[in-house]
């Protein structure tokens, strides 16, 4: 997925209406800065009809004449050879007809702001934890919480739940095996890492014993939401990817809480 400003779009037919203006008065770094810039947008686009006619007309080639042109101190500041930029306008012209095509195919979603911003979603989900916890996960529980974020941006509200609780279980398996000094196996599920904690407790194992409702909310997850979501039973609409989102959330800051205050982590 590539990530490209609206306002990238405005700046690129703003540019190019001036680029095809006369520049015979232009000098040749200007007019190798803009020619660049124009061919570089529609390299980050991949708009490869547009990148094959560049290819055919050759347009290349006379980029690179230019760019020695303006790169070398005495020609750098000169005005451009006449022939050569009605040259270059030429095939930028004829390159004109793909690129509307190619451009006309693009589609952007405007993404609806949820609780969270958008801007932490996609990019920054470690700002929703406590202090230093994202550091803390495992590269597979980090993997997660960064795609629920990705999914609930993208109004993908029962898979923001999906890795919303997959993460929530990969971190309660860190704080099993740290608490209990058990190593987990591949067969070992929430219930698992769950009962045996419960287990732990009942028979007086852990000092201190781990908050109430840090338990309370571990069973929650799992009787109302982990398996029902893990097999096709629940869906999720925005409302509940968020709540379901936040409980996971203030679950994964109180385990990592708890082991910190075990000197475990």
């Amino acid at each position: 997925m590539e990530q490209v400003k609206i306002y990238d779009y405005y700046s690129f037919g703003f540019n190019y209406t001036i680029l095809l203006i006369d520049r015979k008065k232009s000098s040749n770094k200007v007019c190798f800065d803009d020619l660049e810039r124009h061919i570089n947008f529609i390299k980050t686009l991949d708009l490869r009809v547009s990148l094959s006619c560049i290819e055919m007309l050759t347009l290349d080639d006379d980029l690179e004449i230019l760019k020695k042109l303006a790169t070398n101190l005495e020609t750098s500041s000169k005005d451009i050879d006449p022939a050569l930029w009605d040259k270059i306008v030429e095939k930028l012209k004829k390159i004109d007809t793909a690129l509307d095509g190619e451009l006309n195919i693009k589609i952007a979603y405007l993404l609806d702001e949820k609780r969270f911003s958008n801007e932490i979603l996609l990019n920054n989900i470690n700002k929703l934890f406590s202090p230093k916890t994202f550091l803390l996960l495992s590269t597979i529980a980090q993997y997660d919480f960064e795609e629920s974020g990705k999914c609930l941006a993208f109004d993908r509200y029962t898979a923001c739940a999906f890795h919303a609780l997959r993460g929530t279980e990969a971190v309660l398996k860190i704080y099993y095996e740290k608490i209990l000094q058990i190593v987990a196996t591949d067969k070992d599920t929430w219930g698992t890492f769950e009962t045996a904690i419960v287990n732990a407790i009942s028979a007086k194992k852990l000092t201190p014993e781990p908050e109430e409702q840090l338990i309370l909310n571990l069973g929650t997850l799992r009787k109302y939401y982990r398996n029902k979501t893990q097999h096709p039973q629940n869906t999720y609409s925005s409302d509940e990817a968020q709540d379901l989102l936040s409980l996971c959330l203030k679950t994964v800051n109180e385990l990592i809480a708890d082991l910190k205050k075990r000197n475990l982590v």
